[in-house]
């Protein structure tokens, strides 16, 4: 998942760096202030919007995860070690006729990946 996913990001971040202003890097320059410094001190904050989203949209299709572990394990491996959310709610819901608890279960999910990314956000956002 990781792989599917890299380009785009790298394209969000290349986005993101183009946007920072080179008069940023050189005031901090003048102010004393060496590459470590700089990279701290304007680029990681240059670049916090980007970072937020990717960390929103991973978060989101992390929770979203279905054909590589039907795929690859046959519908969550060993012990259901695999098992994914929306896996089971395919396993519960067409496979095994309980479309009640498959609804309940993307519900709860929906709720989830709400949660957790409202406070990745806040957490990537801080000192703005």
């Amino acid at each position: 998942m990781t792989w599917k996913q890299l380009g785009f990001f790298v394209m969000l971040y290349l986005a993101a760096l183009q946007n920072v202003g080179r008069e940023l890097y050189e005031a901090a320059s003048v102010d004393g202030a060496g590459r470590v410094r700089q990279f701290f001190s304007v680029t990681v904050p240059g670049v916090r919007p980007a970072t937020t989203l990717v960390v929103i949209y991973a978060i989101i299709t992390g929770a979203n995860l279905f054909s590589e572990p039907y795929l690859l394990t046959g519908g969550g491996g060993p012990d259901h070690a695999s098992t994914s959310p929306v896996l089971l709610m395919y396993q519960k819901g067409i496979e095994q006729g309980h479309p009640d608890f498959a609804a309940a279960l993307g519900v709860v999910l929906v709720g989830f990946v709400l949660v957790i990314s409202l406070a990745a956000r806040k957490l990537t956002e801080r000192g703005n």
